[in-house]
């Protein structure tokens, strides 16, 4: 049996480190600015996946040999854990940007590097459960703590810790990578998940360097699976097919548990409206729009105008769109959303594996 103390010692996180490079692009469009594309970042935002020279010689693959799927949405390059759209979306984000906002996460040994975004810098799981804090609870970052009270043989507390907790995130950000992880696990890398019977509303990430791993969260409840060998050798298998089926095992067995049973929908803060967009042309969905639709989240104003079968159509003004003026960000109209981590820490009220040629897969 090892005697490594697992959950303290540093992989190469892979894809799970994915999500903060779509957090770094959603802050962007908090100031209105572009990508360089004409406008803001969103769900539906075109990058490029297909082949390309992010400097020194360095072209990474995506995970499934030979796929390149051209022009991509936001929303599929989280899903499908693409590569290449990704370390393409650091690159307009800024990989200076990117690696910051994972150092205030907890992920300290990132450099501000091409391969940073798709994960060959390593973190401990412990580390990677206080990052995933952020999405989890509205952009507010829980320092990880292993003692809560020293108790006597009477069961009197002796001494109490209480978490280092810190508004990192702003919400609207925090919740819209969310809403592009809870694509991982409804139709993307994740899909096994709901295959094995996990049917709460959750959001998560799978990640396959030499190890795989998968962290994700419902409202009231977080866990991170990781799975590797001592000597670092490759376990050859992905984190979809490794950690994931784990990660639902735990959680449905949670949720039979009365402190966990309660797993409810994730409420959109101000700011944020859910729309359903059509998938053939990615503008808003109505009821002549041919094939299917999927609801995405978006900064309020910033969706795309008109519709699939009124193309061309205005959107609202750009400062509109940032400070959701509209009022339609509040789908429950009762001003709350406080989730499971919010209310028991009383924090606001609102609120894969050689960095060369090789990438890590998904």
């Amino acid at each position: 049996m090892s005697q490594l103390n697992h959950a303290l010692a540093e992989r190469p996180t892979g894809s799970i480190f994915k999500p903060f490079v779509y957090a770094a692009a959603y802050n962007t469009s908090l100031n209105g600015t572009s990508l360089g594309d004409g406008g803001v970042f969103t769900a539906v935002s075109r990058i490029n996946d297909d082949p390309q020279d992010f400097g020194g010689g360095y072209i990474p693959g995506n995970f499934e040999k030979g796929e390149y799927p051209g022009m991509v949405t936001a929303a599929d390059a989280l899903a499908h854990s693409l590569n290449i759209a990704t370390i393409a979306l650091a690159q307009k984000v800024g990989y200076d940007n990117v690696a910051s906002l994972a150092r205030i996460s907890g992920i300290t040994s990132v450099k501000a590097t091409p391969s940073m975004a798709i994960g060959t810098y390593s973190a401990t799981p412990i580390d990677m459960a206080g990052a995933y804090t952020d999405f989890a609870n509205y952009g507010v970052h829980i320092k990880p703590w292993l003692l809560s009270s020293v108790r006597n043989e009477q069961g009197d507390i002796v001494s109490d810790f209480t978490p280092d907790a810190k508004q990192i995130l702003d919400p609207r950000v925090a919740y819209l990578t969310q809403s592009l992880m809870e694509g991982v696990i409804n139709r993307g890398t994740a899909a096994r998940v709901r295959g094995l019977g996990f049917t709460a509303p959750a959001a998560g990430k799978t990640g396959t360097s030499h190890d795989a791993w998968f962290a994700g969260y419902t409202s009231n409840l977080l866990c991170v699976i990781w799975i590797g060998n001592d000597d670092y050798s490759n376990i050859n298998l992905q984190g979809a097919e490794a950690a994931a089926p784990i990660w639902a095992e735990f959680m449905k067995r949670a949720a039979k548990l009365p402190q966990y049973s309660d797993m409810k929908g994730f409420n959109a803060p101000d700011g944020v409206q859910i729309i359903p967009i059509n998938r053939a042309t990615n503008l808003p969905a109505d009821e002549t729009c041919p094939g299917d639709s999927l609801s995405l989240a978006f900064l309020a104003g910033t969706a795309p105008g008109g519709t699939c079968s009124h193309m061309g159509e205005d959107a609202q003004s750009l400062g509109s769109r940032i400070f959701g003026t509209d009022g339609s960000s509040d789908p429950n109209g009762d001003g709350q959303h406080r989730n499971f981590f919010q209310k028991m820490f009383g924090i606001g009220k609102k609120k894969e594996d050689d960095p060369q040629q090789q990438a890590p897969p998904q």
